[in-house]
């Protein structure tokens, strides 16, 4: 299957569907890249409340 066939099945999910495809496919990044990796870890271990997004404006952001 090709990457613009990929993209048409993925664009045809389901929302529930397209956020598992997302985690999956974060999941592989992470784990394949000690960088990308690092750079995660470092901003869920932030503790510096000015760069914390509030999740009613991450859900706006990314409601359906």
């Amino acid at each position: 299957m090709s990457l613009a066939q990929l993209k048409d099945q993925a664009a045809h999910l389901q929302s529930a569907e397209r956020r598992e495809l997302i985690a999956f496919l974060v999941s592989l990044q992470t784990n394949q890249n000690a960088e990308f990796q690092d750079e995660l870890a470092r901003k869920i271990d932030d503790k510096n409340p000015a760069h914390w997004v509030e999740l009613d404006d991450l859900q706006k952001r990314y409601s359906d």
